[in-house]
């Protein structure tokens, strides 16, 4: 069997290259399955797509939840206004209707969906974030762009059920922007590190690869092998390289020398010699016991305490 198994599709015989892609953020790390004959330069796109993709249904899935929760996001003169604020202005901000699940932050309408709809949006939501999460490492789970695809599609779908047509959830909405590729990204914040395939570079083993030569060029021509591969940009230069030890061998080490420093502190603060005093701890005490038989030497004239 394959030692990497697709979300997708049912495990194949037929051993494929696996890469552990990272980017910067931990969080952003995957798994992905290629071939030893594939061209770089189309890997890269490929990979940048499917980081791209996997970030989409990250936002995605926090929007739906959030639209679930709180219903579609209020317009911006009147974000953050509380009910005592509005009071005092001419905004509405009860506009969109009253609210049923307010927002405790003032930024969403608070006028969810109807409940049973809600569940299936909130529902929907978590199956994609799962579908995409970095536990999927762990469990040695490859992604692929269709997976992220089809989650995107179950997304929509929901959001169809709760709005349709997108009925009453408006334009400036992130879920709605989402599903009609107008998102904001500024590339910076959590979530928006999208890469462009143009201006990021493929790294492995401190070399950045060449796109005009093909994975067998580097790794050479055994199918069955794992390598970390990192997403940088072009700016950026070399990324760092990866510690000589996993993770969870460096917890272990740190949390036994924390161990042993506690205690050869324990050590150093007991400063009780009072045992000198036991009888136990003479160091002439055997010296005693062999002359004389424990009894004290008595020096006076007749010699020795009793005769021999």
């Amino acid at each position: 069997a394959n030692w990497c198994t697709s979300t997708a599709r049912v495990p194949v015989a037929a051993a494929m290259v696996v890469l552990d892609v990272k980017h910067s953020e931990k969080k952003n790390e995957f798994l992905y399955e290629t071939t030893v004959k594939a061209n770089l330069q189309i890997l890269l796109k490929e990979l940048c797509e499917v980081h791209n993709l996997r970030l989409k249904v990250l936002r995605l899935a926090a929007t739906c939840k959030e639209l679930a929760k709180h219903g579609p996001i209020r317009p911006e003169e009147t974000r953050g206004i509380s009910d005592d604020l509005s009071k005092v202005t001419e905004l509405d901000v009860n506009a969109y209707g009253t609210p049923t699940n307010p927002d405790e932050h003032g930024f969403r309408t608070g006028c969810p969906p109807p409940p049973e709809v809600a569940t299936v949006l909130s529902r929907t939501a978590e199956e994609a974030e799962a579908a995409v999460d970095i536990a999927l490492v762990a469990q040695k789970r490859c992604l692929e762009r269709r997976t992220c695809q089809t989650q995107i599609d179950n997304m929509r779908g929901a959001v169809m059920i709760a709005y349709p047509a997108f009925h009453r959830l408006p334009v400036y909405d992130p879920t709605r922007m989402e599903l009609e590729d107008k998102e904001e990204l500024d590339g910076y914040s959590d979530m928006q590190q999208v890469l462009d395939h143009t201006q990021t570079n493929l790294w492995w083993a401190g070399k950045e690869l060449q796109l005009d030569q093909t994975l067998e060029e580097y790794v050479g021509r055994n199918e069955k092998t794992k390598i970390v591969a990192k997403l940088t940009s072009k700016s950026a230069g070399a990324p760092v390289r990866e510690p000589r030890i996993d993770e969870s061998t460096h917890r272990a080490m740190l949390a036994h020398y924390y161990k042993k420093q506690e205690e050869q502190k324990k050590l150093q603060e007991d400063e009780d010699d009072s045992y000198l005093d036991s009888e136990w701890a003479n160091p002439k005490a055997l010296k005693s016991q062999l002359v004389g038989g424990g009894t004290p030497i008595m020096a006076r004239p007749g010699g020795r305490r009793g005769a021999f």
